[in-house]
C-alpha cells in the first residue's frame, strides 16, 4: 500500500510517500534538490505560470520580466481578495490549486505513483473557512484530502517510536510561518492532544529582521539614510534572500559573509554577521517562542517538569539560538529527528495508510437552565457522523430562543440566538453533524417556518487519534 502526506507550509511544502509491505516501511521524500518545494508561484498575463525552486532563484529578475511573485498564499486562504495579475486576478483557492497541481505533478513524476489522495497537516489554528478553502484547492488538483492532521501531532505520529515511554511530549513546531505547539500523551495507541497554543511567527519574520538589520549597516556605511520600504522590491528581496542564506549558515557555523549586488547605489556591498550579534538580535523572538510553550503548559494544567519529552520539528528549529534556549530551558528532554523538514509530513503519510480512527474526547451539547449539559455528541463518537435529530420546545414569551452549544467542562463554544414566533404550540429542532475536518455543524429551526432558523460552525472540538 502506498500514502501521501503533505505538510503545506507558508514558506516550504514537503511530500512524503510511504510504502508499506510486510516488511515494513519505506519513506520515500518529495522535494527539489533534495529540499521542501518552496512556496512560491509566479504569474505572467502571456507566460505559463511558474513554481518553486525556479521562482525562488530568479523572483528578482522574474519581476522585471513582468512576472507577479506570490508567496505566503497560505496565509490568505479562506479570506475574499484578490490577487491581481496583469489581466486578470486570482483568489488564494486559485493560486493554491495550481501550486498543489505542480507538486502534485512533480511527485508523481519522482516516484513514479499516482498521487490521488493525501492526508493534509495544517496549524492548530487553522480557521473552518481556512480548511473548506484547502480541501477545494486540493480537489482542483487533483488530490482528495483524505483528512487533516495538526502539524504538531503529525509530527509526534512519525517520532512516536523514538519516543517511546514518554507520557507527556512537548511537540515544538516552528517553521517559516508559523510557530504551533501541542501537548500530547498516548495510552494504548490513542493520541490525546491535551493541549494547542500558537502564534503568526515563523522563520520568514527572522529573515526580514536580519534584513532590516543588515540594511541599517549598509546605510550608516555608504552615508545614504534611506528606510528600508524605500528601497526597491528587487533590493528588498536580495537583502531578505542573503539573510535568510546567513540565518541558515549560523546554524552549524559562528560566522556569515553576506554579499549585495547593485545595493542602495553600490556595485558591490560585502557585510558579515556573527553567531552572537544573531543570538542578540533575535533574543526577543526567541523568548516569544518560548512563551507559546509556557502557554500550551498552562492550558494542559501541567508544568515543565512533568514534560518527558520536547521535540523539537520545522525549518527554523534549525537555529542555534533557539535550540540552545530550549536546552538551557528543558534540560535534557530535547529531541530533534534527523531530517527535520520532513518531520510533519512523514507523519501525515502514515495516517494516510493507517487510516485512524478520530474520536470526540468530551461530551458537546446544549447547556440548560439547570446547569447540566444535553449532549449532541457524547465522547468516544468516531467522526464524521451525525446526531440523532433534537427537539426543544418554548416554554415561555420571546420572540429569541439562546441556545448555548458547550462541552462537558460547561465551557461555552458558541452562543446560537433563533428567531422564533412565540404564543404557538411551537418547537425547535436541532441538526447536528460532525465532518472529515472535524467541524462541527449546528442547525436550529423553529417548527413554525424553515426560514426561522440559524447554523453556526464549531471548530474547537478535541479529539483523538486512534491508530492500529
Amino acid at each position: 500500500m502506498i500514502s501521501f502526506g503533505i505538510d503545506f507550509g507558508t514558506t516550504n511544502t514537503a511530500v512524503v510517500e510511504y510504502l508499506f509491505t510486510d516488511h515494513g516501511i519505506s519513506a520515500t521524500r518529495c522535494g527539489e534538490n533534495n529540499l521542501p518545494f518552496p512556496s512560491l508561484v509566479a504569474l505572467h498575463p502571456e507566460k505559463p505560470p511558474l513554481f518553486g525552486t525556479e521562482v525562488k532563484k530568479r523572483r528578482r529578475q522574474l519581476k522585471t520580466e513582468g512576472y507577479t511573485v506570490i508567496s505566503s498564499f497560505k496565509s490568505i486562504l479562506g479570506k475574499k481578495e484578490r490577487i491581481s495579475v496583469a489581466g486578470g486576478s486570482y483568489s488564494p483557492i486559485d493560486v493554491t490549486a495550481l501550486f498543489l497541481q505542480y507538486v502534485k505533478a512533480s511527485v508523481e513524476q519522482q516516484s513514479g505513483v499516482e498521487m490521488k489522495d493525501a492526508v493534509i497537516s495544517i496549524p492548530v489554528d487553522f480557521r473552518p473557512e481556512q480548511r473548506c478553502a484547502l480541501r477545494d484547492a486540493a480537489w482542483q488538483a487533483g488530490i482528495s484530502v483524505r483528512s487533516f492532521v495538526s502539524e504538531p501531532t503529525a509530527a509526534y505520529i512519525h517520532c512516536r517510536k523514538e519516543l517511546a515511554g514518554a507520557s507527556n511530549v512537548a511537540v515544538f513546531d516552528w517553521g517559516g510561518g508559523t510557530l504551533d505547539v501541542s501537548l500530547i500523551s498516548e495510552e494504548q495507541g490513542t493520541i490525546h492532544e491535551l493541549a494547542i497554543a500558537g502564534r503568526s511567527l515563523g522563520g520568514n519574520d527572522i529573515d526580514e529582521m536580519l534584513a532590516r538589520h543588515l540594511h541599517a549597516r549598509v546605510m550608516q556605511e555608504i552615508g545614504v539614510p534611506k528606510a528600508f520600504e524605500d528601497m526597491t522590491d528587487i533590493e528588498r528581496d536580495q537583502i531578505i534572500d542573503r539573510s535568510e542564506d546567513a540565518k541558515k549558515r549560523l546554524s552549524v557555523e559562528d560566522f556569515a559573509p553576506v554579499r549585495l549586488m547593485k545595493y542602495g547605489g553600490k556595485a558591490m556591498i560585502r557585510q558579515s554577521i556573527t553567531l552572537e550579534e544573531f543570538q542578540s538580535l533575535i533574543a526577543r523572538r526567541v523568548g516569544d517562542a518560548v512563551q507559546v510553550l509556557n502557554q500550551a503548559l498552562d492550558k494542559a494544567n501541567i508544568s515543565l517538569g512533568q514534560l518527558d519529552a520536547v521535540l523539537m520539528v520545522g525549518g527554523s528549529c534549525e537555529m542555534r539560538p533557539i535550540v540552545n534556549r530550549m536546552e538551557e530551558v528543558c534540560g535534557g528532554i530535547v529531541h530533534r529527528p534527523d531530517n527535520i523538514q520532513w518531520t510533519v509530513a512523514g507523519g501525515a503519510a502514515f495516517l494516510a495508510g493507517k487510516r485512524p480512527v478520530y474520536r470526540l474526547q468530551h461530551d458537546f451539547g446544549v447547556l440548560l437552565a439547570d446547569g447540566s449539559v444535553y449532549p449532541i455528541f457524547e465522547a468516544g463518537q468516531a467522526i464524521p457522523c451525525d446526531a440523532p435529530e433534537l427537539s426543544f420546545g418554548v416554554v415561555e414569551d420571546t420572540t429569541n430562543a439562546v441556545f448555548i452549544l458547550a462541552d462537558d467542562q460547561k465551557n461555552e463554544l458558541k452562543r446560537i440566538v433563533v428567531p422564533i414566533k412565540g404564543f404557538t404550540a411551537e418547537g425547535l429542532r436541532l441538526r447536528a453533524s460532525i465532518d472529515d475536518d472535524m467541524i462541527a455543524h449546528v442547525e436550529i429551526k423553529s417548527t413554525y417556518s424553515e426560514k426561522m432558523g440559524q447554523r453556526t460552525d464549531i471548530n474547537q472540538l478535541e479529539f483523538t487519534y486512534c491508530i492500529e
